[in-house]
């Protein structure tokens, strides 16, 4: 049976939520677990980078597994974005080092990636194929193609983007099918454009999207991105969606059964529908 995880389970250094029933049923938890990044007290020698990366590394699995017994937890969700590419390698051994300490424990490992493609703090700091192979599950976050960085407006989360990412994980990375957890936005972007072309956004709940768009506004079905899609004015400014709903998601979650994936996560819990659950079951039980 294919998983379900809401959101993220616990996130290294982040606020996170954590389901009591992750990997079997849709159940919301009200845990919140905060895991602090506390200093290091011990002596480091000077300009020692190695001990320091080790010690950091030690005293971190140590902190990750304590919280682990403390609050009962299914599992690890580690979360680490905007590194540094030259430290693709020091983040590979993190997990390498973290998950069988977990795995002993009868603990998951799951870690989150960016697409294969993009820059090299967001996306070439990853070594996929190794996070794959080591971790229990590796979560693709198939959203954000065009993001708060982008410079024009653009899709969050096109078919067409996330069909090809797939195929780079399971091809060019080669990870096992049911190792890859899609991970599904459920936002999307109102992106304004002035008279100078000047293009801007904000982000904007899947349930919230309908109560944005005028009255009147006709949408548009794009077929590649498997997307309805509205354009209209605000004074002087030009605005364009391209919507979340549950046919765009539909589309995004038939790729799951196609490929044989581990199943479905999203971000971020409250901003879908309330018939997404009922949705998201269906389609990954097909």
């Amino acid at each position: 049976m294919r998983k379900i995880i809401i959101s993220i389970l616990c996130i290294i250094n982040f606020i996170s939520c954590v389901p009591n029933e992750m990997l079997e049923d849709v159940k919301v938890s009200e845990n919140i677990v905060e895991i602090p990044n506390e200093e290091v007290n011990d002596t480091i020698p000077e300009n020692d980078i190695e001990y320091i990366k080790n010690k950091i590394n030690v005293d971190n699995n140590d902190k990750i597994v304590d919280y682990c017994v403390k609050y009962k937890l299914d599992g690890i969700n580690v979360d680490f974005e905007n590194m540094k590419q030259e430290d693709k390698d020091l983040y590979s051994r993190f997990i390498i080092e973290l998950t069988p300490r977990l795995k002993e424990m009868g603990l998951v490992t799951s870690v989150d990636v960016t697409a294969p493609d993009g820059g090299e703090t967001w996306s070439m700091c990853f070594d996929r194929h190794v996070i794959g192979d080591v971790a229990d599950y590796i979560i693709f976050m198939a959203y954000d193609e065009y993001g708060v960085s982008s410079t024009k407006p653009g899709t969050t989360a096109g078919y067409d983007w996330v069909k090809l990412s797939l195929n780079k994980f399971l091809q060019t990375e080669e990870i096992e099918s049911n190792k890859i957890i899609l991970g599904i936005p459920f936002y999307t972007r109102v992106w304004t454009t002035d008279p100078s072309g000047k293009s801007t956004s904000k982000t904007v709940s899947m349930k919230k999207t309908e109560s944005v768009i005028p009255d009147g506004t006709q949408k548009q079905w794009n077929d590649d991105l498997k997307q309805n899609y509205v354009e209209y004015t605000d004074g002087n400014n030009k605005k364009q969606i391209w919507i979340e709903d549950i046919d765009s998601i539909k589309s995004k979650i038939s790729l799951i059964t196609e490929n044989n994936l581990g199943g479905v996560a999203s971000w971020q819990k409250d901003m879908e529908l309330d018939e997404i659950w009922s949705v998201l079951i269906e389609e990954i039980n097909k």
